[in-house]
């Protein structure tokens, strides 16, 4: 007769080889989850682990969203495609008494149902989540177009198209200024993490794992930044990377990167020896945790 032991360790083997992203996942989930809670009970960290339940991984979730991880990192790093739909269009009408109502807006009320995002102009983009699932190639949308969004009024479409955001796609922008006041939106501006993945998604086929040690500067600053401090890094989080070299998680770990990195955010930040200090620390915690 097989020991039990023997058969729970070729059990949990095989369960790791069938699900492995999900488990790494928990297993950060957990570690942020102690994390987060000495930093706001400011106590030592529990030596006993406790059972995550359904309310606290929503709750890290949550953290995990807010954080901020970059909009193309994230796209970037999930390996199923993230399909989006893109309108751009030139005109709508409505038709009342065999006249045509130039004054219509119904195309923008009928997109907000699927949570758009507003690129400006007439351009607009429903979020991966919130594509429908019975959408699968041109003929479909077209169908779903027509039944769910014109509902026999008209319009003149520039541009309709499915469009899966990892595979040939690329924005950007390169203005050598920052808009005080723009019209116009790239996608990587206007989606956040929640509007690419359902928290399912977050937690079984996003790796967080690769996300960290590609050393994301915002991750690293969320849990110790105050709000407009961390904005500011965000918002320029393309920048200041690059002028790092773009360091993973273990390079960011060094000490020696606390003087590279005051260098770079000097030019963003009052006081960025601090934070860089702030940074390196928060890198080394997450280094030592998911070798």
């Amino acid at each position: 007769m097989i020991p039990e032991f023997i058969i729970k360790w070729f059990m949990e083997k095989i369960w790791d080889r069938i699900f492995p992203k999900k488990n790494e996942n928990l297993e950060i989930i957990k570690i942020y989850e102690e994390k987060i809670q000495v930093l706001e009970e400011d106590k030592e960290r529990l030596s006993k682990k406790k059972e995550l339940t359904d309310k606290e991984i929503a709750r890290i979730i949550d953290s995990i969203k807010r954080s901020g991880f970059s909009t193309k990192r994230v796209i970037e790093t999930y390996d199923k495609p993230l399909n989006a739909i893109f309108i751009s269009y030139a005109s709508q009408y409505e038709q009342s008494d065999k006249k045509y109502l130039t004054s219509s807006h119904f195309l923008r009320t009928e997109f907000e149902k699927y949570n758009s995002r507003y690129l400006g102009g007439t351009d607009v983009i429903i979020p991966p989540k919130y594509v429908p699932k019975t959408i699968k190639n041109r003929e479909d949308l077209q169908q779903w177009f027509e039944k769910e969004i014109l509902k026999g009024r008209f319009c003149k479409l520039k541009l309709l198209a499915l469009i899966d955001l990892r595979d040939k796609m690329f924005c950007g922008c390169y203005l050598p200024y920052k808009q005080k006041e723009p019209h116009h939106h790239t996608i990587e501006e206007v989606l956040r993490i929640d509007d690419l993945l359902t928290d399912e998604e977050i937690i079984s086929k996003l790796s967080i794992a690769r996300l960290i040690r590609d050393g994301d500067i915002v991750w690293l600053a969320s849990t110790t930044l105050p709000e407009k401090e961390l904005g500011i890094i965000h918002e320029n989080q393309e920048k200041i990377e690059a002028a790092l070299g773009n360091p993973s998680l273990r390079v960011l770990a060094d000490e020696k990167m606390v003087q590279k990195l005051t260098a770079v955010l000097k030019g963003y930040l009052e006081t960025p020896e601090e934070i860089s200090k702030k940074i390196v620390n928060e890198a080394k915690f997450w280094e030592s945790r998911i070798r």
